[in-house]
């Protein structure tokens, strides 16, 4: 229990780190940049024609989604503060914030690629290519459904007055400080209160909830799944150990696909939850979080449903 509640705690505090760094250079970055016309112009012209072409968002909205492949929590910064100067509206907030989780899952690989190569094998390239592939077509669905609905003209006429409106004293510190503090505050209160939740045992009430509801499942299987909702690195040398004992690497994969469902509707909520809140809000950091955690969802299924028609 001790060991438990110490890695818990430094997990805490390395999160909390990592994503207070992000919030504050995502919201000093963006006012700053949105008080330079020259940077808005160049963005519009270099940075954002295919994306704000397929979603119909404003042109300066490519540079979070650019920042996403580095930092999702800066660009995700970046966003509210263009939000909260009316330079957004709220469904193009959420438009933009659902797409970019594209190049934030990008931004993951450099982790995520080397356990899954070394544990499963060309297994694992396949399933990092799903991954992949769903956060691609939820970025599209997105970017579809923010061309069909958006409601701005984005010429050149529109881009200037809106550049106009950018210069004209965005870089407000006392705002800026007041935007950043707010953000910091909710995501550290909600992130220790989900980690008390986790230490008076979440973990231990999932692996049983979740052991009963897949006991029509393989053992395997079900091992599989519960490792998963705890730790990706876990649930990978599972499924790696499954392959060379001779397990179909496919069926595995279909495995992890159920997993990964399990996952989004848990650990996923708890591990999001902090972040969505703190710095988009209550209502809507819930709404984006619940938005995108149930789109993937439903697209694995789908893609599992594909595979087990195969």
């Amino acid at each position: 229990m001790g060991g438990q509640v110490t890695n818990l705690v430094i997990y805490e505090l390395h999160y909390l780190a990592f994503a207070i760094l992000g919030i504050v250079l995502g919201v000093l970055t963006m006012y700053y940049i949105m008080s330079k016309e020259a940077v808005i112009r160049a963005i519009g012209r270099l940075g954002g024609r295919w994306i704000t072409a397929l979603s119909g968002l404003p042109s300066y909205c490519s540079l979070p989604f650019i920042v996403s492949l580095v930092s999702p929590s800066t660009a995700s910064s970046m966003l509210i503060a263009m939000y909260k100067d009316g330079r957004l509206t709220r469904r193009e907030l959420y438009i933009s914030s659902l797409i970019n989780s594209f190049p934030a899952l990008l931004s993951h690989l450099r982790t995520l690629m080397p356990v899954l190569l070394s544990t499963m094998g060309v297994y694992g390239l396949l399933y990092l290519l799903i991954l992949m592939t769903l956060g691609l077509m939820q970025m599209i669905i997105f970017a579809i459904l923010g061309r069909r609905g958006s409601s701005r003209d984005r010429d050149e006429d529109g881009i200037a007055e809106l550049t106009e409106q950018a210069v004209n004293g965005s870089f407000n510190l006392g705002r800026v400080l007041k935007l950043i503090v707010r953000i910091v505050l909710v995501t550290s209160i909600t992130s220790v209160a989900l980690t008390v939740i986790e230490l008076l045992g979440l973990n231990n009430y999932l692996s049983d909830y979740l052991s009963h509801m897949f006991g029509t499942l393989s053992p395997y299987a079900v091992s599989l799944i519960v490792a998963y909702v705890i730790s990706d690195n876990a649930a990978f040398a599972v499924a790696g150990t499954l392959i060379n004992e001779g397990l179909s690497g496919i069926l595995i994969i279909k495995w992890l696909l159920i997993g990964y469902v399990a996952l989004s509707l848990t650990r996923g909520i708890r591990h999001n939850a902090p972040y969505y809140l703190g710095i988009y809000g209550l209502k809507d950091g819930v709404t984006i979080m619940l938005i995108s955690i149930l789109t993937r969802a439903l697209l694995a299924l789908l893609v599992l449903g594909i595979l087990y028609l195969i």
